[in-house]
């Protein structure tokens, strides 16, 4: 079961350059992104060739942190990512944050 990640505690990761992939699930990217990020509609979660490696960590958000990126979050477990992250809040946790 993913994790959740703090906005925080993700601009503070980014900071530091460790080794994380954004991947942003909104069908579209209203308001900007997160700096870095992969965007991949939910739409299109089932059928995306993740192209990390399994030990990758992945951050996954949406809109606002629920059932978009919960759902993109299992695909990445089913696909055999070990360290899956849920933003808090999502999008909009991190624009106030």
């Amino acid at each position: 079961m993913a994790h959740e990640i703090k906005v925080a505690e993700l601009k503070a990761a980014l900071a530091e350059r460790l080794p994380l992939q954004v991947v942003d699930v909104r069908l579209e990217q209203e308001g900007g992104a997160i700096p870095g990020a992969v965007h991949v509609p939910l739409t299109e979660v089932d059928t995306y060739a993740w192209p990390w490696p399994r030990d990758t960590i992945v951050v996954v958000y949406c809109q606002w942190g629920r059932e978009a990126s919960r759902y993109a979050a299992e695909v990445l477990e089913e696909a055999g990512y070990t360290d899956v992250r849920l933003l808090t809040g999502g999008f909009q946790a991190w624009e106030l944050g």
